[in-house]
């Protein structure tokens, strides 16, 4: 029981940035616009957006929204 707890947990803690992300993609496109990110947080500038939007491709992408997260940009 306690394997099954431990892996459920590492399984999660993984999982969340992609459930955040989730949240944010409120058009279910799988990225993240500039207002999206504004509606989850509302003190983002197009400042951040463009920092993390490394790809410069308009839209934030899973991979740029947890690069964000371990880069304390965006809160986990």
């Amino acid at each position: 029981m306690k394997t099954i707890l431990t892996t459920a947990a590492i399984t999660l803690a993984f999982a969340a940035p992609t459930w955040a992300q989730m949240a944010m993609d409120t058009d279910g496109d799988g990225n993240v616009s500039m207002e999206e990110l504004q509606a989850a947080y509302p003190d983002a500038t197009a400042d951040t957006f463009a920092a993390i939007d490394t790809d410069a491709d308009g839209v934030l992408n899973e991979t740029e929204v947890q690069a964000a997260v371990d880069a304390g940009i965006l809160p986990s």
